[in-house]
């Protein structure tokens, strides 16, 4: 079993791990998060692929030997070095290989001449992602809700199974247990605040205290972002997903440009202003500042349907072998995708249910970067099925045939969000595009980059907020709201709705009572001068146009908005809806009165509070 570490109680906390969410100084919050990583996966991997290669043929020999047949085995002597190649490069080396002198990226000659007693093998990541479910069921046993990041690395929700364990350090050590009892393989744990802290904890199996992450990833050298969650499973809430053949982010040249530019530790680059590094690196470097500050990305925006969305088949042929699994796993996929598409939706989440000739049922969930394609969908289920079928090679209980499969997706997003930018495919144009904004957040501020978000709301001005580029999206407030406008809305809506005046055929200003009711029948609106009313300016380029009266061709019933009645801060209101003639004359004649009374009437939607009447919105 790992040794566990834990930093020192950070204040306000008991130490039962019980707070769900770490504060920060910043007033962020980041997600308490466990990792699981098995250290050099693939290599493992690759190497059980060999050694069950190596015992089929050993036993295929000696039962074709006649003369050996009832003869003990042979005895393997000590294991030699493994080096481990994809494209003729080393991505692993176990140690007795490093200590030899090979290293990650040599060509395969050099390694090998470095080291020539060493075992060669090729990466496989079908099999990985296939051995990797015998981890993952493991740490099922202990805690529900794992999702796998990428073969050899686990991420999870550690609030809930930390309350059932008994505290965050109960349950690193019996995630680590559980692994090693039912797989013989050795894991690491870690728990921190976000998924970077975890990561960079569970190469130690440490235990950092809610609100310490920061301080726990600063000493960090900055090399420490090469395991910085950025690759597949993980994406931007602001970019589409890249395309197959597009590389995003090479972590190895920001370590290299940070290490020239004299930045040596995680807290040398949070040190710098998330503005100026957004300005001069752009938007996927600035991702890595917010995760070198114990922070996490925002999630995207999920889509929950009203009827969930899911594809289930029974298989008339229980699947038995992987071969199988592949045949009866495209249909599904496709029928998945078919639903999502009619839909609007994209699915960047999904569960993978399984049910056994035995009544038993398993489950898994997996991430992706950006939307699941037909083909993703498919590697998802075979790896997934091969996993399962096979798990009573590590001496787990036989889960038998499999003779149903569901897929259920688990977080939806609109196909919007993941489709091509408005400059093009999810490519150099968009990244330019990123940049640009960035840029000018860099020189003007935060506020210098919009973005409309309906949130819901009474007044109209509350229906759509306007936030800085790259913040997370609030929630939708759903109503209902009394007393708000029907479809269609005003196109133009006032953030500071301009005063004016409204009267009646008596000169005097039309009121709202208390019942509702209005003191005269509105016959002109008053749009003062700039000079009288500052708030007048928001009306250029209007079709209202200041110093002019209107005539008031029609009115509706007024509409009355008790807002917030039961407390100190409530308000009343009262909402009109006009229909203006042309101008007729004004108070004192200028350039910019036009018309004569005789043009397009004008709808518009006035607001009064506390006898002071505003345009609230205006028709087009």
């Amino acid at each position: 079993m790992s040794m566990l570490l834990t930093d020192a109680l950070a204040p306000g906390t008991d130490g039962t791990g019980e707070r769900a969410r770490g504060a920060h100084p910043s007033g962020s919050v980041a997600t308490r998060t466990a990792a699981v990583i098995v250290s050099d996966w693939p290599l493992l991997a690759a190497r059980d692929r060999d050694d069950r290669a190596r015992e089929v043929q050993e036993r295929a020999l000696r039962e074709h030997d006649d003369a050996s047949a009832g003869a003990a085995a042979p005895d393997p002597g000590p294991r030699p070095p493994v080096i481990l190649f994809d494209r003729h490069r080393v991505i692993h080396a176990d140690p007795a290989a490093r200590e030899a002198g090979v290293t990650v990226g040599m060509r395969r000659r050099s390694a090998q001449a470095a080291c020539p007693q060493a075992r060669v093998l090729e990466a496989d990541r079908d099999h990985e992602s296939m051995l990797f479910e015998l981890v993952a069921a493991a740490v099922d046993t202990v805690a529900a809700g794992v999702d796998v990041l990428r073969p050899g690395i686990l991420l999870m929700s550690a609030a809930g199974p930390a309350r059932h364990a008994g505290g965050e350090e109960v349950l690193a050590e019996r995630i680590v247990d559980a692994v090693a009892d039912l797989t013989g393989w050795d894991c690491s744990v870690g728990i921190a605040d976000g998924p970077f802290a975890a990561l960079l904890a569970a190469r130690t199996g440490r235990v950092v205290r809610p609100g310490r992450s920061a301080d726990y990833l600063a000493p960090h050298p900055i090399a420490s972002l090469r395991h910085a969650p950025v690759g597949p499973g993980w994406g931007h809430r602001d970019q589409a997903a890249p395309a197959a053949r597009e590389k995003r982010l090479d972590l190895a040249e920001v370590v290299d440009l940070f290490q020239r530019l004299g930045i040596a530790t995680l807290g040398d680059l949070t040190a710098l202003p998330a503005a100026s590094v957004a300005d001069r690196f752009g938007p996927d470097v600035a991702l890595l500042h917010l995760l070198a500050r114990g922070l996490e990305p925002a999630p995207p925006a999920a889509h929950r349907p009203d009827q969930p969305i899911e594809v289930v088949r029974a298989l008339e042929t229980p699947l038995v072998r992987t071969d199988q699994a592949a045949f009866a796993a495209r249909p599904m996929a496709e029928e998945l995708q078919m639903v999502l598409r009619d839909r609007g939706l994209i699915c960047t989440r999904l569960r993978i249910v399984a049910r056994t000739e035995n009544g038993d049922e398993m489950e898994r969930t997996w991430r992706h970067d950006g939307a699941l394609s037909v083909a993703d969908v498919v590697d998802r289920i075979r790896w997934q099925c091969d996993g399962w079928i096979t798990s009573a090679r590590l001496g787990r209980a036989a889960t038998g045939a499999i003779v149903a499969i569901g897929l259920h997706p688990v977080q939806l997003m609109p196909a919007g969000e993941g489709a091509p930018a408005l400059w093009g495919s999810a490519g150099e144009a968009a990244q330019r595009a990123a940049r640009a904004f960035a840029r000018a957040q860099g020189l003007a501020g935060e506020e210098a980059v919009l973005v409309p978000v309906t949130v819901g709301g009474r007044l109209l001005a509350e229906e759509v907020a306007l936030l800085p580029w790259r913040t997370e999206k609030p929630a939708r407030r759903e109503g209902p709201w009394p007393g708000s406008l029907p479809r269609p809305v005003p196109a133009t809506v006032f953030r500071e709705p301009p005063l004016v005046a409204l009267l009646d055929e008596a000169e005097e200003g039309v009121l709202v009572t208390a019942r509702g009711l209005l003191s005269g029948r509105p016959a002109r609106l008053v749009v003062p001068a700039p000079s009288r009313s500052p708030s007048a300016e928001a009306l250029v380029h209007t079709p209202l146009v200041p110093a002019s009266t209107y005539d008031v061709v029609s009115h509706g019933p007024p509409t009355v908005l008790d807002e917030r009645w039961w407390g100190p801060t409530g308000h009343r209101a009262a909402r009109l809806q006009l229909v203006l003639a042309a101008p007729a004359s004004t108070p004192a004649p200028t350039p910019t009165t036009t018309g004569s009374g005789n043009g397009p009437g004008i709808a518009v939607v006035v607001l009064s509070r506390g006898g002071t009447w505003s345009v609230e919105g205006i028709y087009d």
